[in-house]
């Protein structure tokens, strides 16, 4: 709900969906500023580009955001020490379509797309603020809210792109684990449900809108194909129409 009302309320055309315990350390906002390919795709609605997230190993190092990198080269260094990982490393699902091999790797100013996208997705990104769908909110608590936010923006046609210079830093803080532990399996299940529901109703959109076999219904196509209960709809209706 409050991913709902923070975007109900902004003022600018384009927003970030960004949890509070996060750090900015780069100035992506000047670069997007001053690229007019980033801003085209942004203005398109069809793009959010992800600004990849990290955290301390050792809690106690990652409370001052004094102390944080500020630029790719000191980040680099960290994460070679092991003092700094990917956010949240042991759920593999959560980040690592963001292809970390490939951010490090990168060269200056590089964006790319990110191709291996799947449904347990949940970077940060920004967004067009009006090209998205809103949030479902159902999700209450940790746990499937922001990736089912992401869920049906990537069914909607959004593809993700990372910007390779940028980077965020999580503020460590203790967890109320046993409050987690009873949302992260309420939710858990739920997000079963949702995907199902969320995929005949992009279905259904593309359909109407003969957007399914055009490269905005592409996400649709390959998604909707996975999921038990919808696959063999998704299979004729796209036979149908190819």
């Amino acid at each position: 709900m409050w991913r709902n009302a923070a975007r109900l309320f902004a003022r600018t055309d384009f927003v970030m969906m960004l949890d509070v315990d996060f750090a900015i350390c780069t100035d992506f906002r000047s670069k997007i500023l001053s690229s007019p390919d980033t801003l085209r795709l942004l203005r398109s609605g069809e793009a959010a580009f992800v600004i990849p997230a990290f955290e301390y190993v050792n809690e106690t190092e990652g409370r001052d955001e004094s102390t944080f990198p500020k630029t790719k080269q000191e980040l680099a260094a960290l994460y070679e020490q092991g003092r700094i990982h990917v956010f949240h490393q042991a759920w593999e699902g959560g980040h690592n379509s963001s292809d970390y091999a490939r951010y490090f790797n990168s060269s200056p100013g590089d964006v790319y797309k990110v191709l291996s996208y799947q449904y347990a997705y949940e970077p940060y990104v920004i967004f067009k603020r009006d090209a998205a769908p809103w949030c479902d909110e159902r999700f209450i608590g940790y746990g499937g809210n922001k990736a089912s936010c992401l869920y049906e923006m990537y069914l909607a046609g959004i593809s993700f792109y990372v910007l390779s210079d940028d980077f965020l830093a999580h503020q460590s803080h203790a967890y109320a684990e046993d409050i987690r532990k009873a949302e992260r399996r309420y939710n858990k299940q739920l997000y079963i449900e949702f995907r199902t529901e969320a995929c005949l109703r992009a279905l259904h959109r593309s359909i109407v809108l003969n957007e399914l076999t055009t490269p905005r219904g592409l996400n649709v196509q390959g998604e909707c194909q996975k999921i038990r209960g919808a696959s063999a709809l998704a299979i004729e209706m796209i036979s149908q129409l190819a």
